[in-house]
């Protein structure tokens, strides 16, 4: 059978022969040629947009815009910044904190037993 028949994967442009003895034919629309018209109406709309006084004034406005968020994105990371500094500051504080109770703790304990130490001493020699 040598009819034709449209491949699902393919656009509805490009048809298969049911036989392979040739190459697949193209639709006469699907040349280069084809996007000629919109890409002269997309220069068209470009020009119109670039004379357009409405255009620049939205294309400043949206600089103004970026700009602010911009710094506002910067401003948020600085403030997040000293916030996380400040909790470290604390936190290495507390350790600091709980490192001098702890020693002191284990001073006093090594007091203790050298007090009992040196009082079982005294007591074997008398």
């Amino acid at each position: 059978m040598t009819g034709w028949v449209q491949d699902p994967r393919r656009p509805p442009e490009t048809l298969t022969s049911v036989s392979s003895n040739g190459p697949a034919r193209q639709s006469r629309t699907s040349g280069r040629g084809n996007h000629r018209p919109w890409r002269l109406i997309g220069l068209a709309l470009l020009g119109h947009m670039l004379r357009s006084r409405r255009f620049y004034e939205r294309v400043a406005f949206a600089a103004v815009v970026l700009a602010a968020l911009s710094r506002l994105g910067q401003e948020n990371r600085t403030k997040t910044f000293a916030r996380l500094a400040a909790w470290n500051k604390r936190q290495i504080q507390l350790l600091e904190r709980k490192a001098g109770q702890e020693a002191g703790r284990l001073e006093r304990g090594a007091e203790r037993q050298a007090k009992r130490l040196t009082g079982k001493a005294k007591s074997t020699l008398t």
